[in-house]
């Protein structure tokens, strides 16, 4: 029998850098350009993508809440790029941030084969979720506006489960609700902590999508630099692959 197929999103199917960097470009030109004439988007973009992987890192270990992090990320930036402390600096964040949030999970890029991967896995019989730590608001707008939504039986957030990946309790909440057991899953995602390590504590096979090829030194159950190569796999349930 087909595995049941737990997907994290961002960087995964969704392009998140791609969508993002287009919505930075958007936000930038309305709201940042006039008041920082010395800064090019670029640059903007730049300094804004390690600040945010900053505050998402404070974000799962807890350290920062969801409201503080929107405002925070273009906060912080504005400073690096030399915009000083003041009322011109706050307003200027939250103007960004709002700005940011409207715009970027209704883009549609999708990571190459993203599409034709899924579907193919949905015609194979596989029931297919998504597991993800992004907010719970965008991440449906983000399904709904690239497509991939109807190909999906649920859509898990950190938000609903009240757990971050790679926290066990996200993994053994979502496969509860979805009715799976860990032996019988498979979780396919970018994120070699969050979602491979996080995956194989609680007894769920992992593939880590992992286009680079970054090194590491993790033992991980599958690994694939091109989506299409998922086809390729054993994602049968435990009780009948193969050894």
């Amino acid at each position: 029998m087909a595995a049941d197929l737990f997907f994290d999103l961002d960087r995964t199917l969704w392009d998140f850098d791609r969508n993002s960097r287009q919505a930075l470009e958007l936000v930038f030109a309305e709201h940042a350009a006039a008041e920082m004439p010395e800064a090019d988007v670029q640059q903007f973009i730049a300094v804004y993508e390690r600040v945010n992987d900053e505050c998402w890192a404070a974000y799962r270990a807890g350290h920062m809440s969801q409201a503080e992090l929107r405002p925070t990320r273009f906060r912080r930036t504005l400073a690096a790029l030399g915009l000083p402390p003041g009322s011109l600096q706050d307003d200027l964040a939250h103007a960004l941030g709002q700005a940011y949030v409207d715009r970027s999970p209704y883009l549609p890029h999708l990571i190459p084969g993203a599409m034709e991967v899924v579907q193919a896995l949905a015609a194979r019989g596989h029931r297919m979720y998504i597991l993800t730590n992004g907010f719970e608001e965008v991440q449906h707008i983000k399904m709904e506006h690239s497509g991939l939504r109807p190909h999906f039986e649920a859509v898990y957030t950190s938000d609903a489960l009240g757990h971050k990946k790679p926290a066990p309790e996200a993994f053994h909440a979502s496969l509860k609700a979805a009715g799976s057991r860990a032996e019988d899953a498979v979780m396919i995602g970018d994120d070699l902590e969050c979602d491979v390590v996080g995956a194989q504590k609680v007894g769920m096979r992992s593939v880590h999508f992992n286009p680079r090829s970054q090194r590491h030194r993790e033992q991980v159950w599958r690994t694939v630099t091109d989506l299409g190569q998922i086809l390729e796999l054993p994602l049968t349930r435990s009780s009948t692959q193969m050894t």
